[in-house]
């Protein structure tokens, strides 16, 4: 499995003077090459969300999503993504070059498209009928 992190800052939209940057760590794993973590630390213990690696690519050109997630171009510099949680939802500006190196850099690891070939279908099936 290779694994890539990458530290990106983005800011959190409320509107008022409580706005602030936050440090994310974003993670893409080999083993489960669908999804990119977004860990938000520091700011919020615990607090880590699974995105479609899909989403986000189709979301640094034009809105997408539905339930939980959103994510939507802004401007030229910043993509956005509003996450729905329990305590209401939460706007987030990152940087759209910081995202797109991200992905770059993810496809490069997996081609888009060649996710299924690395999904150990297998451990999965056994692990979902032990439960």
């Amino acid at each position: 499995m290779e694994r890539l992190t990458t530290r990106i800052t983005m800011r959190l939209m409320t509107g008022d003077e409580r706005s602030r940057d936050l440090d994310v760590d974003w993670t893409y794993r080999t083993d489960d090459p669908h999804a990119v973590e977004l860990d938000f630390g520091p700011f919020q213990p615990g607090a880590v969300w699974m995105l479609s690696r899909d989403l986000l690519i189709a979301g640094l050109d034009a809105p997408v999503g539905e339930g939980d997630v959103h994510v939507a171009p802004f401007d030229e510099t910043r993509v956005l993504i509003a996450l729905e949680g329990r305590d209401g939802i939460a706007l987030l500006a990152a940087p759209a070059a910081a995202v797109s190196g991200l992905l770059a850099a993810t496809a490069r690891l997996v081609p888009p498209g060649a996710e299924d070939a690395l999904i150990d279908w297998d451990r999965g099936l056994k692990s979902l009928l032990a439960a």
